[in-house]
């Protein structure tokens, strides 16, 4: 990364690619030396500036995602390709990761290490024992030797970062090693409570402690033994640990994501990570049903988050978009990395680049990213947005002083999980509508962390003041201790949510903020996550600063009133505002007074379409007359299955003292994106709403002729075309039916209004 204390105006304007979202390069299929270069070339086209290599081999999933991969994962052919592709990109100004593992979760080979060292497969499994180090180094020396050998002794110069996926230990395992450990230190043999520890037997208030103990250890050990030493592996090479645990999502989740302490884990990474899959992130009002995977929108990401803060480290990674459907918008999309955003995250990992894009392949693991779907065509200008919200996120430390207390023990010893876990979820929840920002603090670092005069926990770049313990949660007695030395010194341990500051005071609800200090200035991230009317007046703490327009560039003057910024939100947007005394160039807000609708009567002719051929995505580019429509679904003339674009064009007059003048262009609602040509100038493209244009001097006249480009998703090929009845279930993946129900949601296009336009 450049200087993160300093905000600078042209790495805000055109960030450096390290704040880049890292694309799932997925090889499913022949892969060859041309096929890597013409990939290459449509990422670039596509604003991809960054990607890691996720082989998907014919082993991975045979019977219920069936892939193509050639060369065959782990030969030299294989790594051959694979460093050519990372090499060619880095020649392009590419940032290259490399990926762990063939398919996942992460430590097998793809079953690699348990074929030559059987002894290290886990009981009624075919996947390795992480907690057994040396299944962890055979799995090193497979794979991440193969590739330095590959890529050479500058590997360092090619790479960024090792990302590791969902690396799972297991709740048993036969490891002498481990019970050893446990008779040692404890003075009694694990083997009595193993029907407990298997499930066979549930856990009572008499044997609760060695559960607390038990998977206590196995967490140390999964650190010890698997993700350390890949960490140390990584780094001895130059290059980041990264990636993320499995369940991340739920409080509990450390325990069926099998890492026992997902806190604990996370700290192993230089870049600690989530995964947000499915609709886990997704606006409330989209759904009906919410479950784990349908707008669960918990407060996850500050796993990741805490995690750095409390490591020293700037940064944390999200993995998003996987199996999230063909149905997926930009507005939805933008909803998602600002979310994680607000929480911390600023590297986003999208899912998926398809190397392989036709046959049953082009039904696994959507959304895919192509340039040959017309919606696609627009990937450069979400790309953009997050890399300048990732650049804003990085800078300087954010200003906070709460914790909420992980209740680990609580999710090991089973008897209280359920209502713990329901605490525990309810204050951050609550929290964040208070407007206070926080980590996520566990027993580990209660224990380590330097108390100093005045009452502040402070260790990393994380200083703590409050400390919020769910009711009723167990508290270790050496915890115990801990926290009340930081009470005496002046800290706060309580169960109650009191006395804590918000980010900033701010009339208007479902806003989430984020306070971040750098050298020359503050930044508040503001986003709008739920309903209200989205409008807000916000109290600022100073009247210098500017507005910074994550989708362009530029900076807007701030004016308050009274030191009270009235601030307009759509869900899913982010705001961003630079309190500063520097003087940057930046625009004033115009006002337009004069409103005007522009004429309901349009015409409407297809342009390009998506279709599939046995070549995969294809498009047919249309040529016929325009014909009237009117405003709202274009299904109503050109039917449900249309995926693609489609041309809106007008005529309007307006009144000869309005001719020439400055204005805006606001199109209302629109299904999905919306390019705008006024008098044949070009407005520019809008992904998501609001759907406004600037319109400079000089472009409006009396007469006026307006055409504007719509483009929606994929989802309404995808749900009407009869494509994939060639094909067996098991051969489009278990994900399929699934995408399939989240696109029909969203089978939509078209220019659905008002459109309007005022001046000065």
């Amino acid at each position: 990364m450049k200087n993160n204390d300093v905000f600078n105006i042209n790495s805000f304007i055109t960030p450096d690619v390290s704040y880049s979202p890292v694309y799932v390069w997925v090889w499913n299929d022949v892969c060859t030396k041309e096929i890597i270069d013409t990939q290459l070339n449509e990422m670039q086209n596509l604003g991809i500036r960054a990607f890691y290599i996720l082989p998907e081999p014919k082993d991975f999933r045979p019977d219920s995602m069936p892939t193509n991969l050639t060369p065959d994962y782990l030969t030299d052919e294989f790594f051959e390709l694979c460093a050519y592709a990372i090499k060619k990109g880095k020649s392009l100004n590419m940032n290259c990761w490399i990926y762990d593992e063939g398919g996942w979760p992460s430590g097998s080979a793809c079953g690699k290490v348990v074929e030559v060292h059987p002894e290290y497969t886990v009981e009624n499994s075919s996947y390795p024992d992480l907690l057994n180090k040396k299944a962890t180094e055979c799995f090193i020396e497979t794979t991440h030797e193969k590739y330095f050998s590959a890529i050479g002794e500058d590997f360092k110069n090619y790479v960024t970062a090792v990302f590791t996926d969902e690396p799972k230990a297991p709740f048993y395992t036969s490891n002498k090693e481990l019970a050893d450990k446990y008779e040692e230190l404890y003075g009694e043999s694990i083997s009595p409570y193993l029907p407990i520890i298997k499930g066979e037997k549930a856990p009572t208030e008499e044997t609760v402690q060695i559960l607390y103990r038990w998977y206590d250890l196995c967490s140390r050990a999964f650190c010890k033994n698997y993700l350390l030493p890949c960490r140390k592996w990584a780094n001895e090479k130059g290059v980041a640990f990264t990636g993320h645990l499995d369940v991340d999502h739920s409080p509990d989740g450390c325990m069926n994501g099998c890492n026992f302490n997902l806190m604990r884990a996370l700290r192993c990474f230089n870049i600690p990570g989530i995964d947000v899959i499915w609709r886990q992130i997704y606006p409330e009002n989209r759904v009906t049903d919410k479950n784990d995977f349908n707008a669960y929108n918990g407060f996850f990401p500050r796993y990741a988050s805490s995690a750095a803060a409390q490591n020293g480290t700037r940064f944390a990674m999200s993995e998003i978009f996987g199996v999230a459907g063909a149905s997926v918008t930009y507005d939805i999309m933008r909803y998602t990395v600002g979310y994680g955003a607000v929480r911390g995250i600023n590297i986003f990992n999208p899912f998926n680049f398809p190397l392989g894009r036709s046959g049953q392949l082009l039904a696994q693991e959507l959304p895919v990213f192509t340039e040959n779907q017309p919606f696609c065509r627009y990937l450069s200008h979400f790309n953009k947005y997050t890399e300048r919200l990732s650049y804003i996120n990085s800078l300087g430390e954010r200003v906070y002083d709460a914790a909420l207390y992980y209740p680990v023990s609580d999710f090991h010893g089973g008897l209280k999980k359920k209502k713990i876990s329901k605490e525990f979820d309810s204050l951050g929840r609550s929290l964040e509508a208070m407007l206070v920002d926080y980590d996520i603090i566990d027993d580990d670092i209660i224990k380590i962390a330097e108390i100093t005069d005045g009452g502040y926990m402070c260790i990393g770049s994380a200083k703590y003041k409050h400390i919020i313990i769910p009711d009723d949660a167990y508290i270790p007695e050496d915890t115990q201790i801990a926290l009340e030395s930081f009470r005496k010194l002046g800290g706060s341990v309580s169960y109650e949510l009191t006395n804590l500051k918000p980010v900033v005071k701010a009339d208007g609800n479902g806003l989430r903020a984020m306070h971040r200090k750098t050298e020359n200035g503050d930044l508040l991230i503001l986003f709008r996550e739920t309903g209200g009317n989205g409008e807000y007046r916000i109290q600022l703490p100073s009247i210098n600063g500017y507005l910074l327009d994550l989708t362009n560039g530029k900076l807007q003057s701030l004016e308050t009133e009274n030191g009270v910024l009235k601030l307009s939100l759509e869900i899913g947007e982010t705001a961003v505002v630079l309190l500063t005394d520097e003087l940057i160039n930046a625009e004033n807000k115009k006002a337009f007074k004069e409103k005007f609708f522009v004429a309901s009567d349009f015409t409407f002719k297809k342009e390009t379409e998506l279709i599939c051929n046995e070549n995969g995505f294809d498009n047919i580019n249309h040529s016929e007359n325009p014909v009237s429509i009117k405003l709202g679904d274009w299904s109503q003339i050109i039917g449900n299955a249309y995926s693609g674009s489609g041309v809106y064009e007008t005529t309007f007059t307006l009144p000869t003292e309005n001719a020439g003048k400055e204005g805006e262009l606001a199109l209302g609602e629109v299904h999905f994106v919306a390019s705008v040509f006024l008098n044949e100038y070009s407005l520019g493209t809008v992904i998501a709403p609001p759907y406004k244009f600037k319109i400079p001097d000089g472009v409006l006249s009396e007469k006026n002729t307006l055409k504007i480009v719509v483009t929606n998703t994929s989802a309404n090929w995808y749900v009407h075309t009869d494509y994939f009845k060639k094909w067996k279930k098991e051969e489009l993946s278990q994900y399929f039916d699934g995408e399939i129900e989240y696109a029909k949601d969203f089978i939509s296009g078209g220019l659905y209004g008002p459109v309007t336009i005022i001046t000065e």
